[in-house]
């Protein structure tokens, strides 16, 4: 677990569950995007019905989240969801935005709206950071077991789309995804701020396009494994 989301996480999972989890998360590091893609389509769980798209730009206002010098995770995850959106209204879905500005949303106030929407998944939008300036590729994140086949879905896309590292798909109990539990909750963290050559990488519109296309993707592929 990253440092930086530390003040988001409680009630870690029995020993049990960890080891299952951790076990679940090797196996698909393992796997080339392309053979998961495939593998996700004939044994993932069915998604449920949606048809609205919750999404949850991390941090804002004066909580930049990771920050490299004048680089802040708060607005890359809010240009990140406002691509999303725009991919997943094209795609017919109807979207909705925890926040669509730079203001600050509490913890409470982004799962409420998880949960507020019937028929509805949430996807909640970050990037990483680790203090040593290491750390690279994506990772893909649920609490509850019904958000384990979306993150599944959009941890293969976004891996397939952006090239970056295969960092798998992890149990934890970031706050969102522990309190949204009415409908499939995601924490998606999309490359490592403090990693000088992904920070290149995600400082430009072009790549964040490609993060946007390969969450967007895994998306519209979830809905339709219904």
């Amino acid at each position: 677990m990253e440092a930086w989301h530390a003040a988001c996480v409680a009630d870690s999972p029995c020993p049990r569950m960890v080891h299952a989890h951790l076990h679940r998360a090797t196996f698909h590091r393992r796997l080339g995007a392309g053979l998961w893609v495939l593998l996700l389509m004939v044994s993932a769980p069915l998604a449920r019905a949606f048809d609205t798209v919750v999404l949850d730009a991390g941090h804002g206002d004066f909580d930049r989240g990771a920050a490299i010098g004048y680089v802040y995770e708060k607005h890359l995850a809010l240009d990140t969801a406002r691509r999303v959106q725009q991919l997943l209204e094209k795609a017919g879905l109807n979207v909705v935005m925890t926040r669509s500005r730079d203001v600050f949303v509490p913890l409470p106030g982004r799962a409420s709206a998880g949960n507020k929407h019937g028929n509805a998944i949430f996807v909640s939008i970050h990037y990483n950071y680790s203090r040593g300036g290491g750390g690279a590729g994506a990772e893909s994140y649920y609490y509850h077991s019904k958000g384990y086949a979306l993150a599944a879905y959009i941890q293969a896309y976004l891996v397939q789309r952006t090239g970056m590292s295969n960092r798998g798909v992890k149990h934890a109990s970031f706050h969102v995804i522990r309190e949204t539990t009415r409908n499939p909750a995601v924490l998606i963290e999309c490359g490592f701020v403090s990693n000088s050559t992904e920070r290149a990488r995600m400082m430009t519109g072009d790549f964040r396009n490609r993060i946007a296309e390969g969450i967007a993707q895994g998306i519209v592929s979830y809905k339709k494994s219904n």
